[in-house]
């Protein structure tokens, strides 16, 4: 009975190996998170989604969760898998006011990287940040 492989439940136990991949490189071609590729898709989902918007203070938080959302699926199509997508969206009103954000980060400058891309039309801004942070 000692030589049988279930355990006690009758459920067998599963072992994984390491597989010592530790860069993204190691799981094939494309993988690596590549800032011209999610810049791209911050340019088009922004034009379509803030070309013809006006500014609604009320319907600002929408708007910014809607394009969070919406980045998020487009960036995950691209094939990060084996990325955290961390992705920042800032909406305000344009009244001729001057405006900085700045971010700060603590990571592996040869595998983590990020996006920004930044759109305004007559009446409001919009700033999209994409950090993609890989993890193992």
């Amino acid at each position: 009975m000692d030589d049988m492989p279930f355990q006690s439940g009758g459920i067998k136990e599963v072992v994984y190996e390491n597989t010592y991949i530790t860069d993204p490189e190691g799981y094939g071609p494309n993988t690596k998170f590549e800032r011209h590729k999610v810049q791209a898709v911050l340019k088009q989902v922004l034009k379509e989604r803030i070309e013809k918007q006006k500014y609604d203070p009320v319907k600002g938080a929408q708007i910014s969760k809607q394009l969070a959302d919406d980045l998020r699926e487009k960036v995950k199509a691209l094939g990060y898998d084996r990325y955290k997508l961390v992705i920042q969206v800032t909406v305000g009103q344009k009244q001729g006011q001057a405006m900085r954000i700045i971010s700060r980060c603590l990571w592996d400058q040869t595998n983590d990287n990020f996006a920004s891309e930044y759109y305004e039309n007559e009446s409001m801004y919009c700033v999209c940040q994409v950090y993609g942070l890989y993890y193992e």
